[in-house]
């Protein structure tokens, strides 16, 4: 199993990569890893995203969440005070400390919540015969 420190390796966040994103355009949706013996589990807030926008490409490493937001047309009528909400790009890479099978990650959204299911991989034992 994956131990604090390696999960800090492979999980890290500082507001480094919350301004970096900001320069890009994007956004860091608000995430959870959580993993057990067979799975990392990764839930990701993407309000106002329809499944249908999302995109998720997998290597042999991880995988990285990308999506575009619709932008909403506002009421004419109003005139905005304050602005928090805004449309625009979801980006998120995950790397693990451990050998995952990518190709067999399951991926639902209900609710403004990504959720993502990835199987650790899990080495066959091998035996040697001797000669």
């Amino acid at each position: 199993a994956c131990n604090a420190a390696a999960a800090g390796a492979a999980f890290p966040f500082h507001m480094g990569a919350v301004f970096d994103a900001a320069r890009r355009g994007e956004r860091l949706p608000a995430t959870d890893v959580k993993e057990d013996e067979t799975r990392y589990v990764i839930r990701m807030n993407m309000p106002g995203v329809d499944k249908e926008h999302v995109t998720i490409a997998c290597d042999e490493n991880g995988l990285t969440v990308t999506t575009k937001a619709d932008e909403r047309t506002d009421d004419v009528s109003l005139r905005t005070v304050y602005r928090e909400r805004a449309a625009g790009t979801y980006r998120r890479q995950f790397r693990f400390a451990e050998r995952v099978d990518v190709q067999q990650t399951v991926a639902r959204m209900e609710n403004g919540v990504l959720e993502l299911t990835i199987p650790k991989k899990v080495e066959e034992a091998k035996t040697i015969h001797v000669d």
